[in-house]
């Protein structure tokens, strides 16, 4: 019989290691990985207009899932005796931007609308599939469980949406978007950087990069010299060169297409 229940956290899961790179994990890498190719590979002549509808559906679910994301988290919390939560469960990390801009991108126009789709195009794009490969909530729930279900759900939505919306041609990127993918991340971070500093918590890893070993010793080290804003600084700034990967790798894959067929 299975020793814990599909919605049990994980202070009521005894025995646990991790179900990191478990069988059901990589089954599961391998699956989206398919699908994140496949599926937007058949919807590439997709109207816009249906992919209009898809992102209001899909942003309205996310929303809702992070509702009760911190709903089921916030109750076990509490009935525990730890209290809320607000030192890690605020949507304030930058895979909380997948929501934010999700929601801008299916119901807003203009500029709203153009940052955040180059957001969900690269940075978001990249960072859902860190996401599925490297899942850090399977070192904390079960493969089987809502905890371990909402971490992969969320990032292989973000991997999934980013090349859908490239590959039907729903965002077209250019280098400028390089720079427009970086408007939200630091709109969060006017949010995220004084309540790290105030009460030295890591929303969207800018003040101690935890479980990032490069992030986190450089992090460490600039902060024994007194220097942490400049560690939180660099953090900002390296959303740029990711940025520049995933629309370099895509203006070299649709440059490849071009000449294959001319």
């Amino acid at each position: 019989m299975c020793p814990y229940g599909f919605f049990d956290y994980k202070y009521n899961i005894k025995g646990f290691e991790s179900d990191l790179f478990s069988v059901e994990h990589i089954v599961y890498i391998v699956l989206v990985f398919i699908l994140g190719i496949g599926v937007p590979y058949l919807f590439r002549k997709a109207r816009h207009s249906r992919i209009s509808v898809l992102l209001k559906v899909l942003s309205l679910f996310a929303l809702v899932l992070e509702i009760a994301k911190i709903s089921w988290e916030s109750y076990y919390d509490i009935t525990t005796g730890r209290g809320f939560n607000y030192q890690g469960i605020l949507p304030i990390y930058t895979c909380s931007l997948f929501i934010y801009t999700l929601l801008a991108a299916a119901w807003c126009r203009g500029k709203a609308k153009d940052a955040s789709l180059a957001f969900l195009t690269t940075i978001s794009l990249l960072y859902g599939a860190i996401g599925v490969v490297y899942c850090n909530g399977l070192n904390f729930y079960p493969f089987w469980t809502f905890g371990a279900f909402y971490s992969l759900f969320f990032h292989s939505s973000m991997f999934i949406t980013g090349v859908l919306l490239l590959m039907t041609g729903y965002k077209k990127l250019e280098w400028k978007d390089i720079f427009l993918s970086f408007i939200p991340i630091v709109l969060l971070s006017i949010i995220a950087i004084p309540i790290d500093y105030a009460f030295k918590v890591d929303y969207m890893l800018l003040y101690s990069g935890s479980g990032v070993p490069i992030y986190q010793d450089v992090s460490a080290r600039l902060g024994e010299m007194g220097l942490r804003p400049l560690y939180t600084a660099l953090m900002l700034i390296t959303h740029i060169p990711l940025a520049a990967l995933v629309t370099g790798i895509y203006k070299l894959l649709r440059g490849g297409k071009r000449k294959a067929e001319s």
